[in-house]
């Protein structure tokens, strides 16, 4: 059978940033690559494999998920090592893609460890392998795309990083588009021969275009004016580190020749910004609050009244629309949670709301990079390695001690340049000890949630309650897929109390969240005193153990042993952030006037900081998830 003709690039219908995306790369290899994002069925993987029309002078390799570092970086060559006793260099993917595209598809799937290979070799330049014997250097020049489902799994930002370019795949609402998409694919199936004669002009087009953009790159200069720009474009963006800067420009620039223009705009500077700056925004730090003059004491489930000289200072999330001051409560008519304490009683009263089962928000998946402890367990979460004969084999190693788990096809190699001096007997091959290599296996693991929630009467107010259950629930349902443990620690009057020890039922942690009431003041130091506590003790008991904290709290701390509640919720965090457990902590505060005692916890605990509102209004979540440290 002859091989497939490849869908058309130009009969692809819609995805105009995308394949933008993809003509820069492919002009200009400097640009740094590309990652393109997007839900399933979107032609993600058409668009790329398409690109071979649109440059024949130039391959698609593409690198498989199952491929071993053997297979990518290059090692010995068992034939000549076998048959003359010679170590010779015998070439992988990354040199049959020199001067080519590599392409990954679900790069987010490629173990950690070769993704992080051809990143670094892509930068450098040369691939260096040092392995059995052998040390070989050769010039690597090449675009790397990769392809994506962010349902997956997830990138680091510092992998994120390295791609110059992040383009979104966005699927098609209009029906009649849809409807056309319906049409191309079905005429293709019927007579790919015919279908892509149709767009053999256009395909024409694009060849030369791009022909002639990569020609007139070379003299397209770059004044300072546009070097300020890009400055200022990254500046603004919270870009950490001056990649930013390089593919910008170098982005910058392509565009310019693509439009046919030997000369920049600023025009092709913000579109440029369009493809390199979304993977690698970050919001500001914010300054620790100044010290407020001590409030008159409020009831503790009231929130703190808002007078008209608070509204000069800009807002820290937007004012509420029209139909949210409709469905707060009239001045007259206070909400429950709203209502002062009975006297004498100084804790405000208890009150029970239901879980918000239809949340929209983002899934908060968390996604642990693997660690280099050997860890034993089940589950579907974190890629771990394991003493066990059980998981994938990814490579192999000297045996620490006693040999328990034989790499055949290692051991081959390691004997493979002795056979030609070795006196082989009766036998085919000679295997001495020192030969001997064994498999490092990897499987996956579940982990464990701690919930540390705030339950104080603060809490309670404006239904923020509801919707911190509705966000806890559409986590438990990710938790419960990937087999994990779960713990749920709320605090509020004076004290902390683990409603829920560590256990394996997602059922029973949603029946504690139900039944959880809110009211009294916040321990928030209490709350995270225990939660470490809980943790040491796990470490204790399973040293397998990889817990999660996760902190639900507006952060209005304002009950303690003794002293400033603040600084004893500071340093509990402290404490926490020294133990290096991955975190996550999500404010919930919404008020106008923000005390972001929540952001300054996250900080000292070293956690991934989010806001309630985010959770249901940030569409990034949804393209690149975070990866937390371990």
């Amino acid at each position: 059978m002859g091989r497939r003709l490849l869908f058309p690039f130009a009969a692809v219908v819609g995805q105009a940033d995308v394949k933008e995306a993809l003509l820069i790369a492919l002009v200009n290899p400097k640009t740094g690559g590309l990652l393109v994002a997007g839900e399933k069925g979107s032609a993600k993987s058409v668009l790329v494999r398409a690109l071979a029309q649109v440059d024949p002078l130039r391959k698609i390799v593409e690198l498989p998920l199952n491929a071993t570092e053997d297979q990518v970086f290059g090692a010995i060559d068992l034939e000549q090592a076998m048959t003359s006793g010679r170590k010779v260099f015998s070439p992988g993917l990354l040199a049959r893609a020199h001067d080519q595209v590599l392409y990954v598809d679900e790069i987010n799937l490629l173990r950690r460890e070769i993704l992080t290979g051809i990143l670094e070799a892509a930068d450098r330049g040369v691939n260096s392998v040092e392995r059995e014997g052998i040390s070989h250097r050769h010039e690597v020049r090449l675009t790397l795309i990769g392809t994506m489902n962010p349902e997956e799994g997830t990138l680091t930002p510092a992998i994120l990083d390295r791609f110059g370019m992040f383009a979104a795949v966005q699927r098609e609402m209009d029906t009649k588009v849809r409807a056309d998409i319906l049409r191309r694919v079905l005429a293709y199936e019927q007579d790919a021969v015919g279908f892509v004669a149709q767009y053999h002009d256009e395909t024409e087009q694009l060849v030369r275009r791009c022909r002639e953009a990569h020609q007139r790159l070379v003299r397209i200069e770059i004044d300072p004016a546009m070097m300020q720009l890009a400055a200022q474009y990254c500046a603004q963006a919270h870009s950490a580190g001056h990649r930013a800067e390089l593919y910008l420009l170098e982005v910058a620039r392509t565009i310019a020749a693509l439009a046919e223009r030997e000369y920049l705009l600023p025009a092709d500077m913000e579109r440029a910004a369009y493809f390199v700056l979304p993977h690698r925004m970050r919001q500001e730090d914010a300054p620790p609050p100044l010290p407020p003059e001590a409030p008159p004491e409020q009831p503790e489930d009231q929130e703190p009244p808002q007078d008209q000289d608070s509204a000069q200072d800009p807002p820290p999330s937007p004012p509420p629309t029209d139909d949210q001051q409709a469905a707060d409560p009239p001045p007259d008519k206070p909400d429950e949670s709203d209502e002062p304490p009975p006297p004498n009683n100084g804790e405000g009263q208890e009150r029970t709301v239901d879980i918000d089962r239809n949340f929209s928000g983002a899934k908060l998946q968390v996604t642990l990079p693997q660690d280099r402890q050997v860890r034993q367990g089940s589950g579907k979460r974190s890629l771990t390695r394991t003493d066990l004969k059980q998981g994938r084999y990814v490579r192999a190693i000297l045996p620490p001690g006693t040999l328990t788990d034989l790499a055949f096809d290692a051991t081959l190699r390691a004997a493979a340049p002795y056979q030609s001096s070795r006196p082989k007997g009766r036998c085919a091959i000679a295997i001495h000890k020192a030969d001997l290599r064994q498999k490092v296996r990897e499987k996956r693991i579940g982990n464990i949630f701690l919930f540390v929630v705030d339950a104080s009467g603060s809490m309670g107010a404006r239904e923020r309650m509801k919707m911190v259950k509705g966000a806890i629930f559409t986590m438990l349902q990710d938790v419960y897929q990937k087999r994990d443990q779960v713990g749920l620690i709320a605090f509020r009057r004076k004290t902390a109390e683990v409603l829920l020890p560590v256990t394996r039922s997602v059922d029973l942690a949603q029946k504690c969240l139900a039944t959880l009431p809110t009211g009294g003041k916040t321990p928030l130091a209490e709350g995270l005193d225990s939660a470490l506590m809980l943790l040491r003790n796990l470490r204790k008991k399973d040293k397998n153990s990889r817990p999660i904290l996760v902190l639900i709290t507006d952060g209005r701390a304002n009950s303690s042993d003794g002293g400033d509640p603040i600084a004893a919720a500071l340093s509990a965090a402290e404490k926490i952030g020294r133990t290096r457990i991955p975190s996550v902590v999500i404010d919930t505060e919404s008020d106008f006037i923000s005390l972001a005692v929540a952001r300054q916890v996250a900080r000292s605990m070293g956690s991934t900081y989010y806001q309630l509102q985010e959770l249901s209004e940030a569409a990034v979540v949804h393209i690149v998830q975070n990866a937390l440290s371990s």
